[in-house]
């Protein structure tokens, strides 16, 4: 089969793209709410699978929003899991996930206290008893998803991970960055100019 040239053009620059932008991975993010600033959320279990959302909102440093902000959002619009919470003092933390009538609870059993619902951060702040900024680009252990624990910025990423604790989640917690997805748009029109000219 023989392309013409602007076709051929067109595949090499999204080849050339993939090839420069390997981190661009998250094409199948489930999507959460509006607004001018993006964090992520992982839920990663063995009858889970792997589920990344994407959660849109608006930044505001003055009154900053805390990991259980990111999955309550996903808990009101994703109807195909269901979630069980405690909450102590103010701070929640994951008991039990069903999905597709499976429930993946702690198991806080003597020896090895596994598996359970940890949780893991990238960006923002996280730490105990108050928040500290975190490295953005590789997962921290948390220490609960609540405020004063565990504060949210654009680019970070939070993750409940099924787990025995130790092993952190799958997900490189690496969005695609926009400048990334530019570079490959402006190729096309480069070429296209070229093209046309």
């Amino acid at each position: 089969m023989k392309l013409s040239q602007s076709r051929r053009g067109f595949l090499l620059a999204v080849v050339a793209g993939t090839c420069l932008f390997p981190s661009i991975s998250h094409a199948a993010n489930i999507i959460v709410g509006t607004g001018n600033d993006t964090s992520y959320f992982v839920l990663q279990s063995p009858n889970l699978g792997v589920r990344t959302y994407e959660v849109r909102y608006t930044y505001s440093p003055a009154t900053p929003q805390d990991g259980y902000f990111l999955l309550d959002r996903i808990r009101t619009i994703d109807s195909s899991i269901s979630l069980a919470l405690s909450n102590f003092g103010g701070q929640y933390f994951l008991d039990s996930l069903t999905y597709n009538s499976v429930t993946e609870a702690n198991d806080f059993t003597p020896p090895d206290y596994s598996p359970y619902w940890a949780h893991w951060a990238s960006g923002g702040e996280a730490g105990y008893p108050a928040a500290s900024p975190i490295n953005s680009g590789n997962w921290t252990y948390g220490s609960g998803i609540s405020s004063q624990v565990r504060l949210i910025a654009p680019g970070s990423w939070d993750a409940l991970y099924y787990s025995d604790g130790l092993s952190a989640p799958s997900v490189a917690p690496v969005p695609e960055t926009s400048s990334a997805v530019l570079a490959i748009l402006s190729s096309v029109v480069i070429f296209k100019r070229r093209r046309s000219s």
